[in-house]
This record gives C-alpha cells, sequence and structure tokens, in this order.
C-alpha cells in the first residue's frame, strides 16, 4: 500500500459518517484495501493520524460517503465538519490556529499540506489583504478524484473559523477534473479591525498553549498505548521466532534420519515438545489394498491396543473421518467428540476418549501417503495456535516418512541385488571355468591326438630315418604348444602382486618397440612415436604394462600389412590434477575388426587368429592386457573400421592416490 496522504483525512470521513449515518459504517469501511483487511483492527489503523495509506483509499471513501448520504456535495460538508469539530487532529489544529490569520495561513499552506498530503503542489499566486488566488497542481500519477477537490474547497472556505474569523468567499475559475492543468481558487475575506486582531493573537496563543498540553497528554496515552501493543507484539513475534527456529531445527532432524522405526521417534518427540501434543497416531495409505492401515501411535496410556494396531479404514468411507481427510487433501477439526456425528463405536475413540479430534493429511509431491490424528492433552481442545503449526509440520514429516519407505525399500533392493550378483558372479565362475576348460580341451588335444598318431605308427616305421626326424620335429613343436597354453593359463590364474612405482612410460614404450623389431622389419612395417613431452614419470606396474604394451604391439605386426605402418602416441587427457589421465594410443593400418567382434575381444579365448592360416593365437593375450590394466585403476578400450585399422586406447589415472590397495588385490 502506497503512502500519499495521512489517515487524517480518513479519520474526517469515519467521524462524518459516524454521527450522521453510524449504521452504513461497515459498508463505508468494506475491502478498501487487501492489506487493510488483513489487519485486525482496520478503522483503528484509519483513525490513527500517524498513519499513510494510498490515495484510492480516500477516493473510495469519499464515493462511499457520497452514496450513503446520497449528497454530491459530501466531501464538501465533511471538510466543514472537520474545521468545526476540530477534526483536522491536535497538531494540525495547533498549527492552524498558530498562524492566528487568514492572510498568514494562505502563505503557510505548502507547508501545511505537505505534513499530510503528498497528491498535491499548493501555489499562492497572488494575495493581497483580503485576497488571494490559489492554484493546487496534482499529481496525475496518483488515483485522485473531484471530491478531493472539494474537500480543499470546504477547507480553505471553513479555514479562518479555526480563529474565530468569518469564512472565506472562495471561486473556482478552473478545476483539474474538468480538464484544466490545476484548480485555481480566488479567495475573499474581511478586513478585522486592529483591536480584533491583537485581541485574537492573544487568545490564539493561549489556546494554542492549551491545545499543546492537551496534545501532550493525548500523546501520552497513545505512547502508552503504542508501547503496550509493541510489546504485545514482540512478545508474539518471539514466541513465533522460536516457534519458526524450532520447525527449522526439527526439520532437519526429521529429513536426516532415514531409518523408519527411529524417525517415528524423533516426529512424536517433535509432536509432543513443539506442538505439546501426547497422543497422536499416524496412518498410512495402502495403495495396493485400498486402505488407511496403523502405522505408529503414542499416548494409549503405555502398550497400544492390538485392536488399534490392526485397525484398517477403506479409503471409499467417506463417513469416517480419517479416511475423507485421506481422500480430500484437507484438515479437520471436531472440537467436541461427544456433540459430533462421529461414531462413537469406533475403535480409536472408545480407546483413547478424546475431547477433541483434529487430523491432517500427509502430503508429498501432490499425493496423500498418510494421516496423522491427534487430540489435545488433559482434555482440552486444541488451540488454532497448535493446529497450525501440525500443519506446518506435516510436509516434512510427510517427505521424511516417503524418503525411509524409500530408504528401507532400497536397503531391501540392495540386498536382493548383492545375493544376485554374487549368485551371478558364481555362473559366470562356473560358465568360465566351463568354457576355459572346453577350449583348453580343444586346444590340447589336436597336438595329443598328432603325437598319439605318430607313436601308432612309430613301431612299424621306426627304421624310417626321414620318419623319424619329421615325427621328432612334430612332437617336439605340438609340446611346445601345449607347454604354452599351461603356462598361458598358469599367468592367467595365479594371483600376482602388483608393485607400483614411478617409471618413465615412454622409455618402457621404446624398450618394446626394440623387443618387436626384428618382427617389424622383417615385415617391412614403420613403427611411428608421437609422445607428449608434458608426460614425466609415472605411477605403475612396469612389468604389467610391458605385458599390455608388447601384446598390443605384437597384435597390430600381426594385422599390419607388409610395408604398413603402426603409430603410438601418448596425451594427458582432463584439467584437474586427480582427474587426470596419461592415455597411449596403438593404431594399426590393418584389416579392422568387425563390429559384432568388439564387445567381445576382451573375454577369455576369444580369437579370430584361429580362422586364419596366417594368424595363430589363443585369445587370452587381451583378456590378460584389460585385467592388467584395471589393476592400475584404468582401462581398455578399442575402436576399429573395416579395411582402415584399429586403435586401442589405454587410460592410466596420473595421480597415485587414485591407486586403491584392491587393484593389487
Amino acid at each position: 500500500m502506497k503512502k500519499e496522504t495521512s489517515c487524517i483525512n480518513a479519520k474526517v470521513v469515519i467521524e462524518y459518517i459516524r454521527e450522521h449515518h453510524e449504521n452504513s459504517l461497515p459498508s463505508l469501511l468494506a475491502d478498501l484495501d487487501p492489506e487493510l483487511d488483513s489487519l485486525p483492527d482496520a478503522v483503528d489503523f484509519l483513525q490513527d493520524p500517524n498513519n499513510w495509506i494510498s490515495c484510492s483509499i480516500i477516493v473510495k471513501l469519499f464515493s462511499r460517503a457520497k452514496a450513503i448520504l446520497n449528497d454530491p456535495m459530501a466531501a464538501y460538508k465533511i471538510a466543514k465538519y472537520a474545521v468545526e469539530k476540530t477534526s483536522l487532529g491536535y497538531t494540525q489544529g495547533i498549527i492552524i490556529k498558530a498562524l492566528w490569520s487568514t492572510r498568514k495561513g494562505l502563505k503557510n499552506l505548502q507547508r501545511i499540506n505537505d505534513k499530510w498530503n503528498k497528491s498535491k503542489r499548493v501555489e499562492l499566486v497572488d494575495i493581497t489583504r483580503k485576497e488571494a488566488v490559489v492554484r493546487l497542481h496534482w499529481d496525475p500519477e496518483m488515483e485522485l478524484s473531484k471530491d478531493m477537490c472539494l474537500f480543499n474547497q470546504g477547507s480553505y472556505t471553513f479555514m479562518p473559523l479555526v480563529w474565530g474569523s468569518r469564512p472565506l468567499e472562495l471561486t473556482e475559475t478552473c478545476c483539474f477534473f474538468e480538464g484544466a492543468s490545476y484548480c485555481e481558487y480566488h479567495l475573499r475575506w474581511s478586513i478585522q479591525n486592529r483591536l480584533h486582531e491583537i485581541y485574537s493573537r492573544f487568545f490564539t496563543s493561549k489556546s494554542v498553549l492549551m491545545e499543546t498540553i492537551q496534545e501532550m497528554e493525548e500523546d501520552k496515552k497513545i505512547i502508552k498505548r503504542k508501547y503496550e501493543e509493541v510489546n504485545l507484539l514482540n512478545l508474539e513475534l518471539n514466541d513465533k521466532i522460536r516457534q519458526l527456529m524450532a520447525i527449522q531445527e526439527t526439520g532437519k532432524a526429521i529429513l536426516s534420519v532415514l531409518d523408519l522405526d527411529q524417525l517415528l521417534t524423533v516426529i512424536m518427540n517433535i509432536l509432543s515438545n513443539v506442538c505439546q501434543i501426547h497422543r497422536a497416531m499416524i496412518m498410512l495409505v495402502n495403495d495396493e489394498a485400498g486402505y488407511l492401515e496403523y502405522l505408529y501411535a503414542l499416548g494409549f496410556n503405555g502398550r497400544i491396543p492390538d485392536a488399534v494396531k490392526e485397525y484398517r479404514v477403506p479409503l471409499n468411507r467417506v463417513s469416517n473421518i480419517l479416511a475423507r481427510v485421506a481422500s480430500t487433501g484437507r484438515p479437520e477439526y471436531v472440537p467436541e467428540v461427544v456433540s459430533s456425528s462421529l461414531s462413537k463405536d469406533n475403535i480409536i475413540l472408545t480407546h483413547g476418549n478424546p475431547r477433541s479430534v483434529f487430523v491432517i493429511p500427509l502430503i508429498t509431491r501432490s499425493k496423500v501417503i498418510g494421516v496423522i490424528a491427534t487430540d489435545a492433552a488433559d482434555g482440552e481442545e486444541l488451540s488454532g495456535e497448535t493446529r497450525r503449526t501440525m500443519e506446518v509440520f506435516s510436509p516434512q514429516i510427510a517427505i521424511a516418512i516417503e524418503n525411509a519407505r524409500l530408504y528401507s525399500k532400497l536397503q531391501e533392493q540392495m540386498s536382493e541385488l548383492k545375493k544376485s550378483h554374487a549368485l551371478l558372479s558364481r555362473t559366470e565362475k562356473f560358465a568360465f571355468l566351463g568354457n576355459l576348460a572346453a577350449r583348453l580341451a580343444h586346444e590340447i588335444k589336436n597336438p595329443m591326438t598328432a603325437i598319439e598318431t605318430f607313436l601308432q605308427m612309430l613301431p612299424q616305421k621306426y627304421d624310417d630315418k626321414e620318419f623319424r626326424e619329421d615325427f621328432h620335429t612334430i612332437a617336439l613343436e605340438e609340446t611346445r604348444r601345449v607347454n604354452g597354453l599351461i603356462t598361458e593359463l598358469l599367468d592367467l590364474v595365479k594371483k600376482r602382486e602388483t608393485h607400483f612405482e614411478f617409471n618413465d612410460i615412454h622409455d618402457l614404450i621404446d624398450k618394446m618397440i626394440l623387443l618387436v623389431s626384428p618382427r617389424s622389419k622383417a615385415k617391412k612395417i614403420e613403427v611411428i612415436r608421437r609422445f607428449s613431452p608434458h608426460i614425466g614419470q609415472v605411477w605403475l606396474d612396469s612389468e604389467k604394462i610391458k605385458e599390455v604394451i608388447l601384446n598390443l604391439l605384437s597384435n597390430a605386426l600381426e594385422f599390419t600389412r607388409t610395408g604398413g605402418t603402426i603409430e603410438i602416441a601418448t596425451r594427458i587427457d582432463g584439467e584437474k590434477e586427480k582427474q587426470r589421465t596419461i592415455c597411449i594410443e596403438v593404431t594399426d593400418d590393418g584389416d579392422g575388426i568387425p563390429e559384432s567382434m568388439i564387445e567381445t575381444i576382451f573375454d577369455p579365448y576369444f580369437t579370430t587368429k584361429h580362422k586364419s592360416s596366417i594368424h595363430k593365437g589363443t585369445g587370452l593375450g587381451l583378456f590378460i592386457a584389460h585385467k592388467n590394466m584395471q589393476d592400475h585403476g584404468g582401462s581398455i578400450e578399442v575402436r576399429s573400421k573395416i579395411n582402415e585399422g584399429t586403435t586401442f586406447v589405454l587410460s592410466l589415472p596420473v595421480s597415485p592416490l587414485s591407486t586403491r590397495p584392491e587393484y593389487g588385490e
């Protein structure tokens, strides 16, 4: 509400209507302004000269007064009434009286106006001993009306009555409310003799002094009353602050508890301590069954009766207050159970025997999940303040209960997930062992069959030197092949400890390139290095990383055509120190890997080499490389396109903090 004019003007209208048409006072003051309507005593506010209101309220008051009195000149007559009854207020009356003459009063119009009005500017155009011209420049930004002009005409006309003179003669020559730029008044008054002027000054000064004393006495009463009001408001405000702080702290406590049983105890303690509730019951909606069911209760003289715990209320039974609140989502209060329409045979009423009942819904995410039913301690009625406090608490209680239920459900799901994961892990292990046994049997059977065949033929061809030499060569190769398979299997299953230390990754890669150089030179393959100069010492297990690099280089050499190229590059990814990683990319320009095989190339014993007469392998190399990278807390990924080549990307954490103990287990 804007502060544009003093309530001294509203006070005049109220007093006039109260004296001339008292029954119409409610219609005069109804629905003036939302802010006024919210005050406990709007009439008292409008009659306090120290308060200010918007011009729109004054416009409404004049308009309603005009309608009530059926008089278009009501505003003019109200101004006359204000002067005659000194309803201008003590301060305003004293100021005007202190001027003691019309001429002096007109010279101070702007000063008087500024103290109680911001809607206009007063201009004294001309003044003589018995005439004056005054202009009122109204603020076009404010809500104004012709009634305000009439009120000012009445005030100026009858102003001399304050110091015992006769009314002025006022003529309006132009009006702002009829299209002019301002309102202009021509004023005339009769000249008083010198004796009357001296007499007026003397008695006016005495009158001002007496009224000043009277005003001070009135002000003392007002100050005392205001002090009492402010003190009362301070007490209420302190209570509100304590209550809000309690709500805030208890809200935090509620929302921080996830165990449902512990949460319910906390909720009941809050209801007892903050809301002074010593008996309450929480019931939740069972959506599947379509009823409210007991969850928790407090204050049934010790042990909760089994009948209360087993109590169920169908949601469609709207005659029951609990079901009705759950359906409508609106709280209900029954101050007197005895005289109410509640069923006296209800289990809760017979066991609790309450005097009053208050049921409030528990709502979260626009859904009612349950209700809280309570009554006051010592058989008293629940106060409005207690009910309002519970309404503030109820959404937090609803959220907390829902969170606790979700947490409990999540715990159950996590427990089931752990069981499923353990079962799946065992299943995968069995499947892996079965697959491993099948593949190992297949890989060993072929060389053993060849050796067996030669052994069967040896007695007949023992004297055949060429046969013996061929047999020796093939048996030795196949035996080495079986031995290699067994060695790889042992490397796979044995538990190798990880030994981390700072090492030069580029030096390590150079050594692996040198190791495969005979093969790369034989196929005329160029190995290109693109090393980042920003990479220094890296925290790693050098033996395991060597194994990874060697495996990737060996694969690249096998699948790269003669005269092709292999590129190995390093770089640093990530901005934050603890999130930075070192990336090693090994790229060949071979045939590429089919998209259907990308997801399975790291599986044990998966290989495409057995399909080729050129390439040979067991399918354990990439599986071991993947495991070694996991031991470092890193990863290995692959990008490949048919006929364009393949790139393997290794990612290693830069920071030693990223190396967790479990990586070496």
